[in-house]
């Protein structure tokens, strides 16, 4: 029986997670996809490599992985970023892998579209991986109703990460090199903003 292909989120997921031991080759970014999924026996479709390689090929990566990461932390819808981090942590498995998610996503998104963070309370009470995965996540320019609701859920960690900021520094802790604005509000950092409606809608730069 065929195996379901990977979704190319998962596939790009995976490839992020462990791009930093990946070796370094020549080959074109689809032989290095196809190959890497052989690798970590990854089920993909020819449709799924043509898409990750539309991805890893735009402007958006300039070639690499990790900064085409970093631009839809930018770029990406919400609810986009929010799925690829769940495929981020179905394929995390270390703790180096959780503190990545945790710098390079969840932080990210919190300071930038804070009112998620109902989602954040409800798959850390679903899933205590990822809850462990939070206490990964520094303030940034996380507002300060966020960063307490935030806070709450690292103190229910038994077992943080090591990086984690000590829960005796206090809800304070970095507040003093925000802006008001940032103190503030959640969201309306980044490149989607809630409309009256509560929907997520591109921001409009002046």
């Amino acid at each position: 029986m065929t195996q379901t292909s990977v979704s190319f989120q998962r596939l790009l997921a995976k490839y992020w997670l462990e791009a930093e031991t990946r070796p370094a080759d020549n080959k074109n970014i689809e032989e290095r996809l196809r190959a890497f999924a052989y690798v970590h026996e990854m089920p993909v479709s020819q449709e799924v490599l043509q898409e990750a390689c539309q991805h890893l090929s735009g402007w958006a990566a300039k070639g690499g992985i990790g900064q085409w990461v970093v631009t839809i932390c930018f770029w990406a819808h919400p609810h986009g970023l929010w799925n690829f981090m769940l495929d981020a942590m179905t394929e995390a498995c270390s703790d180096d892998h959780l503190h990545m998610i945790a710098c390079e996503l969840a932080e990210h998104q919190l300071a930038h579209h804070g009112s998620m963070i109902p989602h954040y309370q409800a798959q850390a009470r679903l899933d205590l991986r990822f809850r462990r995965m939070l206490t990964g996540v520094w303030r940034h320019r996380m507002s300060d109703e966020v960063w307490v609701q935030l806070r709450e859920i690292q103190a229910q960690e038994p077992d943080p990460l090591p990086n984690m900021i000590p829960l005796e520094l206090g809800v304070e802790y970095g507040a003093e090199r925000l802006s008001e604005d940032d103190r503030q509000n959640a969201d309306k950092k980044g490149f989607f903003s809630r409309d009256e409606a509560g929907e997520w809608q591109r921001a409009k730069r002046t």
